[in-house]
């Protein structure tokens, strides 16, 4: 809908104008009705129409005047002229001041809509070129930028840099030095990633404003690592005092644009802008010394991070100790373990920035490997906590690395109490599944679904428990059972061979018989012969493989 103000000092015209025609159907919206020229400004003024239909003789301010002031400060809004005289002066004063149509009053219901709908297809048309304009422009805009930030990352990486283009993009004539200041923002708790990509392209193009001071040029692009990044000249090596006020007005004004705290880093300036790869760098490193340091601002210079002679590669952590900590369910001194190592690197200038990541990742891996000795997975009790080993990179601050950590351990010292509750558990039903079949192995109702019964556990819980606490099947373990009572009862001559196979609770004498040979070599028949005989049997009864039939070997003896 176009918006359409209607000016007119006679009431019942001005009304009747605004209320008795269909300005819906054709494409507009009445936002007001005034009574002269003087309250059309103002009304223009708080809610700028599309379109304005004027009379033009008014009292105060008349439609000549308006027309006039409309054409100087507003020539986008149409004008249409309603009038009753038909003077040709004020038809050449129209014409003039660019109104748009000319009515003579009475106009008729049909003529307005003529006039009107062919005055929203020509607002239209110019909507849709002002589109095509813009868009055309912020793809040139987009476009420009792009080249900008390849060529700008490609200078930062050390690749497809081009001298003149180097020259005419990012320095000044006679600016040899070359430096880069790397600016990384305090942002705890990052919700809205997109509005913050979209602050920081606004912070981009406000430090590009006001980057160059002095001695010092600078061009900022927020690069492919998504930090906001200057590549810095000057005529000679700027003192540190200079890039100390020159960085903290970034500061100042980062913090009023977007009220966010922020880190910079600084690289050393050389006079080979084929240097900037490593500048990049050293400036990264800058900023990341924000881990280790409790101020809310930092501006860092690598000369101090080349000054540093803090030994962080002597220090590590105790695996073993940590380990016995989680196992036992010491959370106060596992806390204290992980604060005794990050106490180490407070306050301190590392120039490895990156060390305490590594230290962090190896105790998870080392202790990874050992947990599984004790049933426990770290991987799946990270999991459950929707963490991965490099959540760690994500935390900027000592305090925040070591709570991860400390979250995830005191986790697995959960698990592992857990863990251990099932053991002993297990262990003991194992063993009443174990009494219960050495008291009734020989008896004809024994079976999975009878100690199940008796312990209230399914079938398949009563095996698997069984088979991992003892190393053999339920079935196995009872046939054993069986075939080594049958062994006794076979020295006693008495008893018949499908008696003792019976009592042992197999009903076919056949099945027994090949159930003994599998497991001893012979037949029950030939055991019985053997002991009979006065032989010698291997230790338990159990014949050893050899060649030749035992039973005939101990006959020839």
């Amino acid at each position: 809908m176009y918006k359409l103000l209607v000016v007119e000092d006679e009431k019942s015209i001005a009304y009747g104008i605004a209320n008795s025609i269909p300005w819906g159907e054709w494409g507009f919206m009445i936002s007001g009705v005034c009574g002269n020229g003087l309250e059309a400004l103002e009304q223009i003024k708080k809610d700028k129409p599309h379109v304005i239909i004027s009379d033009i003789r008014m009292p105060e301010m008349d439609g000549i005047e308006l027309m006039q002031h409309l054409n100087q400060h507003y020539p986008e809004i149409k004008i249409i002229i309603l009038s009753g005289y038909n003077d040709f002066e004020y038809m050449q004063m129209s014409i003039k001041n660019q109104v748009s149509e000319y009515l003579l009053k009475p106009t008729d219901l049909d003529e307005f809509e003529v006039m009107f709908r062919k005055m929203k297809d020509r607002l239209d048309e110019e909507n849709r070129k002002k589109i095509e304009e813009l868009e055309l422009k912020q793809a040139y805009e987009e476009s420009k930028s792009l080249k900008l930030r390849k060529k700008f990352n490609a200078l930062i990486k050390g690749y497809g840099y081009n001298e003149e283009e180097m020259e005419e993009e990012f320095l000044k004539q006679d600016r040899n030095w070359v430096g880069v200041i790397l600016i990384s923002f305090d942002v705890p708790n990052l919700k809205d990633k997109n509005a913050f990509y979209q602050e920081q392209i606004k912070i981009e193009e406000l430090l590009n404003k006001n980057a160059s001071k002095e001695n010092i040029t600078g061009k900022f692009i927020l690069n492919y690592e998504e930090k906001i990044t200057g590549i810095l000249s000057a005529e000679e090596e700027p003192e540190e005092d200079v890039m100390r006020g020159y960085a903290g007005k970034m500061l100042e004004w980062i913090l009023q644009e977007g009220n966010i705290s922020a880190y910079v880093g600084i690289s050393n300036f050389y006079m080979d802008f084929q240097m900037l790869p490593q500048c990049y760098e050293q400036a990264k490193c800058c900023v990341s010394q924000k881990i280790y340091s409790e101020a809310k601002s930092l501006i860092m210079f690598y000369k101090e991070m080349q000054e540093a002679d803090f030994d962080y590669y002597a220090i590590s952590f105790d695996v073993e100790k940590i380990l016995r900590e989680v196992l036992e369910q010491q959370e106060n001194e596992l806390e204290d373990t992980l604060e005794q190592i990050f106490s180490e690197f407070r306050g301190k200038v590392i120039l490895d920035y990156d060390c305490i990541n590594r230290l962090s990742l190896e105790l998870m891996f080392n202790l990874s490997r050992e947990l599984l000795r004790y049933g426990v997975q770290l991987e799946k009790v990270m999991k459950k906590m929707d963490y991965t080993y490099t959540c760690i990179y994500s935390f900027n601050s000592l305090e925040g690395k070591k709570e991860f950590l400390l979250k995830i351990l005191q986790e697995v010292s959960k698990e592992s109490a857990r863990m251990k509750g099932e053991w002993k558990s297990r262990s003991s039903l194992a063993s009443q599944i174990k009494e219960i079949v050495d008291a009734e192995y020989d008896s004809n109702q024994i079976s999975l679904e009878y100690v199940g019964t008796k312990l209230y556990k399914n079938t398949a819980y009563i095996s698997k428990i069984f088979k991992n606490e003892f190393g053999c099947n339920f079935s196995d373990y009872i046939i054993s059972k069986r075939l080594e009572k049958s062994q006794k009862l076979l020295a006693d001559p008495a008893l018949k061979i499908y008696e003792i196979s019976e009592e042992m609770g197999w009903a076919d004498v056949s099945n027994y018989i090949k159930l003994f040979k599998k497991k001893y070599g012979m037949s029950p028949k030939e055991y019985r012969n053997i002991l009979q005989a006065g032989g010698i049997l291997p230790k338990g009864g159990i014949l050893l493989k050899g060649g030749g039939s035992t039973a005939k070997h101990h006959e020839s003896n």
